[in-house]
């Protein structure tokens, strides 16, 4: 029998498309804000391209097949608004269905476009529709460059976006880029939210944080030893397919796949020994250095050498930031993946719908292959405190792996 606080929400209304709306900027100027349609595929990409010149690194904008496939998926809404003179401002916005939860991306506006709030409006906007209107999600999240003005962030925390973590070093296109990271909880998500996590310390150093923003109860903090770094690795074969993301999803829906969560990505690279008892699946974007631990096939009895070779051949292979997700309900693999130098950054309450109707918070880990890179970064007062935690956990692993 379900709980009140596990009980289902009524069925969404049914599909409504996003109505096209005239919007008045501060200086006068008239724009429309509408969904974006495939004959204003050039146009968009002329939008980044003066915003960003050859160096925006998604594939969404950069692969025309996909870019056409999002504007007609209906898990995605691609919001442009567009003037007299062509279109001035992109952001896309993306469902999950089975886990309601929605992220908003790429956004981006032309530079002599700059200053009129098209963006925050916009995703504004496109919130609205999805965790409101149709209520296809139970909140949204964001991640946003923290060199970006400060007005935006304050701009984004007044529409109800709460800074939850950094991602210290996370891209480089031309220097290191710190970015931010922020969810809006729509209605129920929060109370729909399985409690009381089991966390690592580290993990508990930005839980502290996030549960003073959102008022959650303590957590049951771990009291492990140390189980100190293994000297072995396997010797990782690398494979890039098609077949891959098909294999994939077979080995995640079978439930074979440690750390099997990761919202939105998908493979483009298998690592996998050469006895094929282990693999594990990465999303990997070459420009950027930027790649993400989708899951991990394992017998389970080694697993911080899977992740140490996983991490390794990473490395090798270019990788500067490898991200990973961890259920903050399983302390056991949070700490196996700290001691494998995957460090927590970021929290994301109610993040996964369970079996129960439940939504289970997930820890946001990453393992860097430079050090921090911190120069010239503007830091919002909102977001400070997760760098300055980041930080003590991360020279403090330092001095772990000293010993």
């Amino acid at each position: 029998m379900k709980t009140e606080e596990t009980a289902e929400l009524p069925p969404p209304p049914p599909q409504l498309p996003f109505p096209e709306e005239q919007v008045r900027l501060d200086d006068g100027t008239e724009v429309v804000l509408r969904q974006a349609t495939t004959a204003d595929m050039n146009d968009i990409k002329q939008v980044y391209f003066a915003a960003y010149g050859g160096r925006y690194t998604l594939s969404e904008v950069n692969d025309g097949d996909k870019m056409k496939w999002c504007i007609n998926d209906p898990n995605y809404l691609w919001l442009v608004n567009r003037a007299a003179d062509g279109i001035v401002c992109s952001v896309i916005f993306v469902v999950d269905p089975k886990n309601r939860i929605s992220k908003t991306f790429g956004g981006v506006v032309h530079p002599d476009w700059r200053g009129h709030k098209m963006m925050v409006n916009s995703v504004r906007r496109g919130m609205e529709f999805i965790v409101n209107d149709r209520r296809d999600a139970d909140l949204m999240y964001a991640i946003v460059r923290t060199f970006v003005s400060p007005s935006f962030h304050t701009d984004l925390n007044d529409i109800g976006f709460i800074d939850l973590g950094v991602f210290p070093n996370v891209r480089k296109v031309k220097n290191y880029e710190t970015h931010g990271f922020k969810v809006c909880f729509g209605p129920g998500a929060l109370e729909r939210r399985r409690p009381a996590p089991s966390l690592h310390p580290a993990a508990n150093l930005i839980y502290q944080i996030v549960r003073g923003r959102l008022g959650l109860e303590p957590a049951d903090v771990e009291k492990a030893a140390l189980a100190g770094r293994p000297v072995t690795r396997w010797e990782m074969l690398l494979e890039k397919s098609r077949d891959i993301e098909w294999e994939y999803y077979q080995e995640r829906d079978a439930g074979r796949l440690l750390f099997d969560f990761f919202p939105f990505h998908y493979p483009h690279v298998k690592l996998y020994t050469r006895d094929e008892s282990r693999a594990a699946y990465l999303h990997y974007q070459e420009k950027d250095g930027h790649a993400s631990l989708l899951g991990l096939c394992t017998p389970g009895d080694m697993v911080i050498t899977d992740l140490l070779s996983v991490a390794d051949y990473a490395e090798s292979m270019g990788v500067k930031y490898l991200e990973l997700l961890v259920n903050a309900h399983d302390p056991l693999m949070q700490r196996l993946a700290y001691e494998a130098g995957f460090l927590p950054t970021a929290y994301f309450p109610a993040a996964r719908l369970n079996a129960d109707g439940q939504r289970e918070d997930y820890i946001v880990t990453s393992c860097t292959f430079v050090p921090p890179h911190f120069k010239g970064l503007r830091m919002t007062p909102s977001a400070q405190p997760y760098l300055q935690a980041y930080y003590k956990i991360y020279t403090t692993k330092l001095w772990e792996d000293m010993q």
